[in-house]
């Protein structure tokens, strides 16, 4: 099931501030010091429909900021892929790495809270606690690699394009998002038909 709108809008509304907590008897919260890099994690989840494993492999090499581009080395099956993201997502990426106090290019992409390469055990710790935090459930990886694909479809992406970038070697599992995009096709028409509207 993909995320909404709404969801998301919840989930970033939380990425800066903790939760409200009480301390001396006053409800209090704080800056959370991983900001940055949560933000940018899930602009670019949201913007490539990448794997977990693929996003926890990435180095800062692999990043292409000149044309906000990012490259997969390590797909599934080994399949290389170059993805495009969002200027938007490219600006986010690179006001985490600012935010860090150095690295090279062989260096993981996104960093642990202990500055080790990001696992994809801590992603999905990482993306529970920001859904608990926000009210939504079921917050994991996978489920911004479904928004991705049906929000790409439904935005007017098609779908060959979209077996390229989520890495898939045949159309079958696309058929599944594409299945899921006619839902809505449906329920627009049955809406806006003219013919409905105008009781003809």
């Amino acid at each position: 099931m993909p995320l909404t709108h709404d969801e998301v809008k919840l989930l970033f509304s939380v990425l800066e501030r903790s939760k409200v907590y009480r301390r001396g008897g006053r409800p209090v919260d704080h800056a959370l010091n991983s900001f940055e890099r949560n933000r940018a994690i899930l602009l670019l989840l949201l913007d490539t429909g990448l794997r977990a494993s693929e996003l926890c492999d990435l180095k800062v090499e692999d990043l292409d900021s000149r044309n906000n581009r990012v490259f997969v080395q390590h797909g599934k099956g080994m399949k290389e892929r170059l993805l495009p993201f969002s200027s938007r997502t490219g600006q986010m990426i690179w006001r985490y790495l600012a935010a860090r106090e150095n690295y090279e290019p062989e260096d993981p992409l996104f960093l642990s809270k202990l500055g080790r390469s990001l696992s994809r055990t801590k992603l999905s710790e990482m993306l529970r606690s920001i859904g608990n935090r926000a009210g939504v459930s079921n917050v994991y990886p996978h489920r911004f690699r479904h928004t991705f694909a049906i929000q790409y479809l439904r935005n007017g992406g098609d779908v060959y394009t979209l077996q390229s970038m989520l890495g898939h070697s045949t159309l079958e599992t696309v058929k599944i998002y594409l299945k899921l995009s006619q839902v809505d096709t449906d329920t627009v028409h049955k809406r806006a038909s003219p013919v409905d509207n105008w009781r003809l």
